[in-house]
């Protein structure tokens, strides 16, 4: 049995993906811890490629929600902040979206560590083409051309949290072989 008092696990363990959010505003301390989670997640030769848009603008938040997958619109319009994660895929053209989803996943567990929700949103385009809805969001935020946008990630107060369950071990984990 994994250690029930870590906090690192438990954030883990109870971390789910919020897509309703309270109109209450997040403060600043808050948002930066959660920003200092992404900076220091993992990326290949320590290269650090990714930049963070903070979004708080409802204006911008509506137009970028235009183009995410339906039923992430309304998290990103109702959540008091959304943070874009973009990478310089020059800067690591091989690992950047490893490296953005370590980001991400950083910054989803400080925000429930904080009591916040969080939703990752998924938007970026294997191919990179042009009407895409990270391309389309990538000019809504000025993400330069070298620049991928790999993730969206709301958020704010959940309204609500909801209950998931996960396979069991023996079901996913193999010794040695699959």
């Amino acid at each position: 049995m994994v250690n029930p008092t870590n906090p690192v696990l438990e954030a883990v363990r109870n971390r789910r993906s919020v897509i309703r959010f309270e109109t209450v505003p997040v403060g600043e301390e808050k948002i930066q811890a959660i920003l200092e989670a992404g900076r220091w997640a993992p990326s290949w030769l320590n290269k650090q490629p990714w930049k963070f848009i903070v979004i708080t603008d409802p204006g911008v938040k509506e137009r970028v929600s235009e183009f995410a997958p339906t039923i992430f619109s309304l998290a990103i319009k109702e959540a008091p902040v959304c943070i874009a994660v973009c990478v310089d895929s020059k800067e690591d053209p091989y690992h950047f979206i490893e490296d953005a989803a370590a980001a991400t996943q950083n910054m989803a567990l400080a925000a429930h560590s904080q009591g916040l929700g969080s939703c990752w949103i998924g938007v970026f385009n294997l191919e990179g083409a042009k009407d895409s809805a990270e391309a389309k969001i990538r000019e809504i935020l000025d993400v330069p051309r070298d620049f991928r946008l790999i993730s969206l990630l709301p958020i704010g107060i959940p309204k609500y949290t909801p209950e998931k369950d996960r396979k069991k071990l023996s079901e996913i984990v193999y010794w040695g072989r699959l």
